[in-house]
């Protein structure tokens, strides 16, 4: 038996008969989402005595055998199994090889084991090396970081991907943002209302790092787990270390001056995060939202007239009467960062990237007339939102003829572009500190979504037939449609505690609803949203007693189905 016994780092490509005692880190569903979310795999981290890591697979096929099995954190033996080489891309573990289970794969779970397994492993990358992976996809490498801020649309309620944004500070004292996606996203808010409390470390495992407009961000992927403060022992060796500084710092009075010299090599190694300010007495930084107010354009055209610089978002709903097309409705940008390419003698060069010879893609830049009763203006539109809208890739929608210099695009404006004049949107806006400048001509469009369509009220009748169109504003259509506007005025963003007035709708300051994310919050808003349904019940079913009093009287009555029935009912019988 001792023969047969392996390590995974000895193995070699193809059947394996010898038997490995391995731990079960983690697993998790590998999903073709171009196919429905089809099960693809189902993935995990092996790991042995020699604290060597290596990633399964068990395929689509097999994975009803060995799914009841799989517990992480539990100590197996394995064997009759396929090594095979790694695959190049997305590659969680440093090896070589990868493992692959076959129908006579032998995979049994340990009560005890003598062989002491390390029960954790983490690929943690410098900043400098995570921004040699992005846009790579080679490695999905670990993160680790002290939390700054925690963003989330998760109770936004609006149409759209959910997600979260994470900034977190890591040793070299640089932010990172790590964006979480969807079920990812709903389940760190999940794990953050079990645990009570902000956490202030917290540790990602499996992130994609891309490069976007210049900017990096860590992307959660289905490898991704979400471990917080002292969970690991590599999030409880940093809080320790984080606190042992924040005890030295406090003790000499915050001054790094009166610290003595036999100290100072000790606290060389932990650094105050912000750069030398104690923040542990600040505000929170997690988990407050912001409510982002809804504005007429006139407001809008207002606001960036008489208010301070500053980056804030708005809602408004406006109509598209045009499509201003003095600089096109497109660009030729870079197809990794999306850039503006600058067009060289017989090439493009993309200076973020640093490209000489980039690879030309078309992108969107449209330039939206709007309107509504208040004003007009212009809204500008980017590739990643109007793509959503239209459905269409702008390199779909047009070619690139030529190259360098002589390059431009085949067609006039696309189709799917002009359908969209007419229509009413909410356009969620991003004002920054260029908008306040006397060089401002657009509100750049962050998301971008249909209007609801509120009901009409109900109207008064003198005891004539009620045209079809005013009887079906129902009350359920009535309510469904408050519903959505409250739903939309709902939209939030996280950003830190702050309390202002509230202001009058004519004021030149916009005031913000901000409250605590949480459980109790958002259970007690559904709460009076449901207690408001049910009084305008009741109040519907006393004005209908009332109506139904007063029908006999001759006085008006209020233009509901049932009103309306009733007419068609009295004139039967006058005519009888």
């Amino acid at each position: 038996m001792a023969n047969s016994y392996t390590l995974l780092a000895n193995l070699r490509a193809g059947r394996c008969s010898n038997t490995a005692e391995v731990r079960l880190l983690r697993f998790w569903e590998a999903r073709n989402i171009n196919k429905g979310g089809e099960l693809m795999s189902i993935e995990m981290l092996l790991i042995d005595e020699a604290d060597t890591l290596v990633q399964g697979c068990v395929s689509a096929v097999h994975q009803r055998k060995f799914r009841e099995r799989l517990a992480e954190g539990s100590v197996y033996t394995l064997s009759g199994f396929d090594v095979t080489r790694s695959k190049p891309k997305f590659k969680l573990s440093d090896g070589p090889v990868s493992i692959r289970f076959n129908e006579g794969t032998d995979f049994e779970k340990l009560a005890a084991t003598a062989r002491i397994i390390p029960t954790e492993h983490f690929r943690f990358r410098t900043h400098e090396q995570i921004l040699e992976l992005a846009n790579t996809s080679r490695q999905l490498p670990d993160v680790i970081g002290e939390v700054r801020a925690i963003r989330s649309t998760i109770t936004d309620r609006l149409p759209g991907a959910q997600r979260v944004m994470l900034t977190l500070r890591m040793e070299s004292d640089v932010n990172v943002c790590v964006s979480l996606f969807d079920s990812l996203a709903v389940a760190f808010h999940t794990k953050l209302d079990g645990y009570g409390r902000e956490p202030r470390i917290v540790l990602v495992t499996g992130i994609n790092p891309k490069i976007v407009l210049g900017k990096l961000y860590l992307n959660g992927t289905s490898a991704s787990r979400i471990f917080f403060d002292s969970e690991t022992s590599a999030g409880r060796d940093r809080l320790e270390r984080r606190d042992l500084w924040f005890i030295i710092y406090s003790r000499y009075f915050g001054s790094l001056y009166s610290i003595p010299f036999e100290a100072f090599s000790l606290l060389s190694s932990y650094r105050l995060p912000g750069g030398g300010a104690d923040d542990t007495g600040s505000s929170s930084k997690v988990v407050h939202a912001q409510k982002i107010e809804p504005l007429t354009v006139a407001e809008l055209n207002e606001f960036v007239l008489s208010a301070e610089p500053r980056i804030i978002e708005f809602l408004c709903t406006a109509k598209v009467t045009g499509i201003q097309l003095d600089d096109g409705w497109c660009y030729i940008g870079c197809s990794l960062c999306s850039r503006k390419l600058i067009r060289e003698e017989s090439s493009f060069t993309c200076p973020s990237c640093n490209e000489t010879n980039a690879v030309a893609e078309l992108k969107y830049r449209v330039a939206f007339s709007v309107s509504d009763p208040t004003g007009t203006s212009f809204f500008l539109g980017f590739d990643k939102e109007v793509t959503k809208l239209t459905n269409v890739l702008a390199s779909e929608a047009a070619q690139i003829v030529g190259i360098g210099i002589t390059a431009h695009v085949d067609t006039e404006l696309p189709r799917t572009l002009d359908n969209i004049v007419g229509n009413t949107f909410t356009f969620q806006l991003k004002l920054t500190d260029f908008n306040f400048t006397a060089n401002h001509q657009t509100f750049t469009i962050s998301r971008m979504f249909a209007a609801p369509e509120i009901a009409p009220t109900p109207s008064f009748a003198e005891t004539e037939e009620v045209p079809q169109s005013s009887a079906s504003g129902s009350t359920g259509s009535r309510e469904a449609a408050e519903e959505e506007r409250f739903a939309m005025e709902e939209s939030a963003h996280l950003t830190p505690t702050l309390k202002l007035k509230p202001r009058s709708r004519y004021s030149q300051t916009p005031s913000f609803l901000l409250y605590k994310s949480n459980c109790d919050h958002h259970s007690g808003s559904q709460s009076s949203v449901l207690r408001e349904m049910v009084k305008t019940q009741e109040e519907l079913a006393r004005k209908a007693t009332e109506v139904s009093s007063l029908r006999g009287h001759g006085l008006p009555t209020l233009s509901t189905a049932g009103s309306s029935s009733a007419s068609k009912r009295s004139r039967k019988k006058k005519n009888g």
